[in-house]
């Protein structure tokens, strides 16, 4: 229960000590203190308000977030056979998730991104094919599961994002008699389907037809404006959730999230589909944030070493685009939607691109199965159960705790973001006292990097191998790279500072 609706229930409990030393519950306060009654109302309303309102986009800077697919994530009838087809619900739940807090606890990670959570067509594991915003996905679990899911959470200082669909229903075609509340066609567009030029050049037919023929809501139906704005109000205040996630922002009019927003207050993060800079930062304003994916396929592209890939002057475009809004933008090498990084890359090169999304500027997000090295191809193949490999002493399940625990540490959210040498094999930057270096080939590299910001004979030592250190002079620092060695991550040395190692098995 949020504290302001509890407030009036609880004034006995609540006191205030006037100037003579007397002490008044609140409301007696309020009557006698008459000078100070506005301030005093203005204050306790301000304070109620702040508590209420959920996390802001600044709080939620400091958290790296573990996607997952409820479905897919962990049964909790102890069943850990592999799921047959992947077109189809393969038996996760939010009680699954609630058992296993511990592994995505244990690799570092302060909050969750989970499925949509309201009913569905059939085979709408994934959530995106609503059917009655007034039922819970049965498939997942009830009402008293999905709570104390989120209250184990929250108990380890574990935010929940949840992602949300306000765009479409799910694929009935013309027939709207099984879609609750939404059973009119008044309540959606006619019926035309996105077409691929659209996607560049045509906003109208973008927000007015169908997305992989689903059946696209009319936002300006007041009946479907009104419903969906009180819906996630009551969904955030039923379930004490801290974030959402905006499912295909782009395919709904930007005046309608900006009251969506409103309605929801709490930190809300769009599905932009696009590298296009302009088009993402419209949404920036009607949305507190949307996922980067110009850096997204940046990152991508210089571990492929594709001849067009410049990371440095994509971070420069995404810099210049975004401003300090790229502080609260989440930074991401996987998701549901593309095939999984490692489907055609080494372990090495894998571990290097996600090293770079965990200490990028932005949100950190990491996509389930990333941390047991999954290598799915596209849609349904990059959503694999996971239950068949909890391992939490893989390779990359440890790699991944001690990158959240060099975030941890270093704050690294707070320091400044400068990129000092890129070439077509190798990109460094400097945050602060934190040198974080990077390759895309298997074979040792070495290079002379300048323009180090900090003081001379300053030592440097790799967190992730405490035996690599080295020390700025006039500026410089020489970087050598070993076979296979592909991220490196300088800090700054203290004389009673432990000593780390990670040893990495090469794959």
């Amino acid at each position: 229960m949020c504290i302001r609706d509890s407030i009036y229930t609880r004034s006995a409990e609540l006191s205030y000590l006037n100037k003579k030393g007397y002490l008044y519950t609140v409301a007696t306060a309020l009557r006698v203190q008459f000078k100070w009654n506005n301030m005093l109302i203005y204050l306790v309303v301000l304070v109620l308000a702040n508590v209420c309102a959920g996390r802001s986009k600044e709080e939620w800077k400091s958290r790296t977030v573990y996607q997952l697919l409820t479905d897919r994530f962990a049964r909790s009838n102890g069943d850990k056979a592999s799921c047959h087809d992947l077109r189809k619900y393969c038996g996760g739940t939010w009680r699954g998730i609630l058992e296993n807090l511990d592994y995505i606890e244990g690799m570092g990670f302060d909050a969750i991104w989970i499925s949509p959570i309201v009913d569905n067509t059939p085979d709408g594991y994934h959530g995106y094919w609503a059917r009655d915003w007034n039922r819970l996905n049965e498939h997942f679990g009830d009402e008293t599961s999905l709570k104390e899911l989120i209250n184990e959470c929250h108990r380890r200082d574990i935010w929940v994002m949840m992602d949300i669909v306000a765009n479409h229903v799910g694929p009935v075609g013309l027939n709207f008699s099984t879609i609750k509340p939404f059973d009119s066609p008044s309540h959606y567009h006619e019926p035309c389907d996105i077409e691929e030029t659209d996607f560049e050049t045509n906003q109208w037919r973008m927000e007015n037809c169908r997305l992989a023929g689903l059946p696209d809501l009319n936002h300006e139906n007041p009946f479907v404006r009104e419903y969906l704005l009180k819906w996630v109000k009551d969904i955030v205040k039923r379930y004490e959730l801290d974030g959402l996630r905006i499912d295909t922002a782009p395919h709904t009019p930007r005046e309608f999230w900006s009251e969506y927003t409103r309605s929801a207050r709490v930190f809300t993060v769009g599905e932009v589909f696009n590298s296009r800079i302009d088009f993402l930062k419209s949404y920036i304003g009607p949305l507190d944030s949307v996922l980067n994916y110009p850096y997204f396929f940046a990152i991508r592209d210089f571990f492929r070493q594709l001849p067009s890939a410049n990371l440095w002057l994509s971070y420069k475009q995404v810099e210049q685009g975004f401003g300090d809004e790229l502080d609260f933008m989440p930074i991401f090498l996987n998701n549901h939607d593309n095939p999984r990084f490692k489907q055609n890359i080494n372990g090495d090169l894998n571990r290097a691109a996600l090293a770079l999304s965990l200490v990028g500027r932005g949100i950190a997000i990491v996509y389930y199965g990333d941390e047991q090295e999954y290598s799915g191809g596209a849609d349904p193949h990059n959503r694999e159960e996971l239950w068949t490999k909890l391992d939490t002493s893989s390779t990359n399940y440890q790699f991944i705790k001690t990158l959240n625990k060099f975030r941890k540490e270093t704050k690294i959210w707070n320091t400044k973001y400068k990129q000092i040498m890129f070439d077509e094999h190798m990109y460094v930057v400097q945050r602060d006292t934190i040198i974080a270096a990077f390759t895309n080939t298997e074979g040792p590299q070495s290079r002379e990097v300048s323009n180090i910001d900090m003081p001379n004979n300053t030592k440097l030592c790799n967190y992730l191998n405490s035996n690599d250190c080295v020390s700025v002079i006039d500026k410089k620092i020489f970087l050598n790279f070993g076979q296979s060695e592909n991220v490196k991550l300088y800090v700054r040395r203290k004389s009673n500072a432990p000593a780390i190692s990670l040893t990495l098995s090469h794959s």
